[in-house]
């Protein structure tokens, strides 16, 4: 009777969300397009990047071609990052 109370309490419980969470997620080349940037040069933004709003999907493993990593990132994150890179002390 006791398991069954809290499978009964924590399906009542409503998941956690964040605004990034409902976003849509664009690929680093929308963001490139967008921005006038190469892809790579993008690329190389979020390289290093995390938190909510960039999703990373590696796909290793592959026996005769190199691994790779997907990244897909939300307009919120992609102005966190766009800001970080279009700071006044960075512009010469």
């Amino acid at each position: 009777m006791r398991r069954a109370a809290m499978i009964d309490q924590r399906s009542c419980q409503t998941p956690v969300t964040s605004p990034a969470f409902e976003e849509r997620h664009y690929p680093v080349a929308h963001w490139a397009r967008l921005w006038g940037f190469s892809p790579k040069s993008v690329r190389e933004w979020f390289r290093s990047e995390s938190g909510p709003g960039i999703l990373r999907l590696p796909n290793t493993g592959r026996r005769l071609k190199r691994d790779y990593t997907t990244i897909m990132v939300a307009p919120s994150a992609a102005a966190r990052v766009y800001a970080k890179h279009s700071r006044t002390e960075l512009i010469h």
